[in-house]
């Protein structure tokens, strides 16, 4: 009797060491990426779009986006749009902070966390989705003050 289980034993060990295995078919973004882009007093032309990210070839997830300023005198509307086949499709404005992250106690501005819509990780973070071909493009709306300038960043992963 003891024989016969262990036979039974040895062949359940042997046929299930050459089971198939279920990949893991998860898909990750590959590639960390940083765009920036940068408005300057002088140079720049309130209202003309810079871009600030091209998607990768597979597409890429954006997880942070946010905005700096040196400008101690005056807010500035920035507006940030995704853009495919030179269309754009909508996006999010916000309202500078005077120094933001510039001056002591006065951060970036989020703009992630001030978009409406988007969807949500694991984390409860908001984050944006890009398929081949879209830009993150940005624009200000008042003009900058001598000197100043308007800093925009965002950190995306290309798949």
């Amino acid at each position: 009797m003891k024989l016969k289980y262990l036979l039974a034993a040895g062949l359940f060990a042997v046929a299930s060491a050459n089971a198939a295995t279920t990949p893991n078919s998860a898909i990750t973004a590959q590639t960390p990426n940083r765009g920036v882009v940068q408005f300057l007093q002088g140079t720049d032309v309130a209202g003309t779009y810079k871009t600030l990210y091209t998607s990768g070839a597979n597409g890429s997830k954006c997880n942070a986006l946010w905005a700096t300023n040196n400008d101690a005198s005056a807010t500035h509307l920035l507006t940030v749009q995704i853009v495919n086949g030179g269309v754009k499709y909508g996006g999010n404005a916000v309202t500078s902070v005077l120094n933001a992250g510039f001056a002591n106690a006065v951060p970036a501005v989020n703009i992630l966390a001030l978009w409406a819509g988007l969807p949500m990780d694991s984390d409860g973070n908001p984050y944006i989705l890009l398929v081949s071909g879209d830009t993150i493009q940005a624009t200000f709306a008042t003009a900058l003050t001598a000197a100043d300038v308007i800093n925009m960043e965002t950190l995306c992963a290309d798949f």
